[in-house]
């Protein structure tokens, strides 16, 4: 099996390919010189044990097979505290808003699609688990 080449550029950037395609097995494909990281996998963002991509600032996003995506918490993080679900790719979340802006501001989504939030409280009642969406709050509350 052919082992990726790190390529150095100037600016102190590395990055490792294989193929032509962006790809490391043990570690980040890009690690830039301010410390930012990236995964990568056959050119696609990919990392199944943490972040696919580390900045320096905070900011974090979880990847697999190039696709946002995260099954035990936000998809992406960012410092500035702002989350967003991801499941496969699409905006996606059973339990909550996929969306959360730090001024309050949240968004509910299903597959990618914006829903209303009772509708996630009618899933969660389908899937046995009673729950209530409470307008003042933006929550689902659980009894």
């Amino acid at each position: 099996m052919n082992k990726p080449e790190c390529k150095t550029h100037p600016n102190g950037t590395k990055e490792w390919w294989l193929n032509r395609d962006l790809h490391r097995e043990d570690g980040p494909a890009v690690e830039k010189v301010n410390g930012d990281k990236a995964w990568f996998l056959n050119g696609k963002r990919h990392r199944e044990d943490g972040p696919a991509v580390e900045k320096v600032n905070g900011d974090k996003a979880w990847f697999l097979n190039g696709k946002r995506h995260r099954e035990d918490g936000p998809a992406v993080e960012y410092a500035d505290g702002d989350n967003y679900w991801y499941l496969n790719g699409e905006q996606h979340r059973e339990d909550g808003p996929a969306v959360e802006y730090t001024s309050g501001t949240k968004v509910w989504c299903l597959n990618g699609q914006e829903a209303n939030p009772e509708t996630i409280a009618d899933l969660w009642l389908a899937k046995n688990i009673y729950c209530i969406y409470n307008p003042e709050t933006g929550c689902l509350e659980f009894e």
